[in-house]
């Protein structure tokens, strides 16, 4: 299955005085969810170790559906691979909690854009053929948003 799913906690401080987990936290989540995900390929030590690169965020998109709450046990995040360029490839993401009979609760699905940059060049770079085959292993459909309406092109 191209999905990979990390559990991450949830801290007290990411709840809001509503008591939901905060947007800007959720992302930071999400954050944490790939950093967890991609840190043995593609971070300090991975593919490509060494060769003096990164991978920086180029976009981010997330819908809500329904609030995420504080509570002691950790959040599923599940990842996969929606989309992959010469140099950026885009990650799908579902925060969801397992529900014990039925489906799971969705609380939201967001997708970012990454690139894989050269430090040194302080520019994108091509992504190398491991990286690739890597990226290929976890690709899986795009992320189908709910809410997003086409917009109109802008007068002239």
């Amino acid at each position: 299955m191209p999905r990979h799913r990390e559990m991450v906690p949830l801290r007290w401080s990411d709840s809001d005085v509503y008591g939901h987990v905060n947007n800007v936290m959720l992302l930071r989540l999400l954050e944490e969810a790939r950093v967890s995900a991609l840190e043995p390929d593609f971070l300090e030590g991975g593919l490509s170790a060494g060769a003096g690169t990164g991978l920086l965020v180029a976009r981010q998109e997330i819908e809500y559906f329904v609030p995420l709450t504080w509570r002691a046990a950790p959040v599923a995040i599940d990842l996969w691979v929606t989309r992959i360029g010469a140099s950026d490839f885009e990650l799908g993401y579902e925060v969801l909690e397992e529900g014990p009979e039925g489906p799971p609760v969705v609380y939201a699905r967001a997708e970012t854009t990454l690139f894989a940059f050269d430090l040194a060049a302080q520019r994108p770079r091509r992504l190398a053929e491991l990286e690739r085959k890597k990226l290929l292993e976890w690709l899986d459909e795009p992320i189908r948003w709910r809410r997003r309406r086409e917009k109109a092109a802008a007068p002239r």
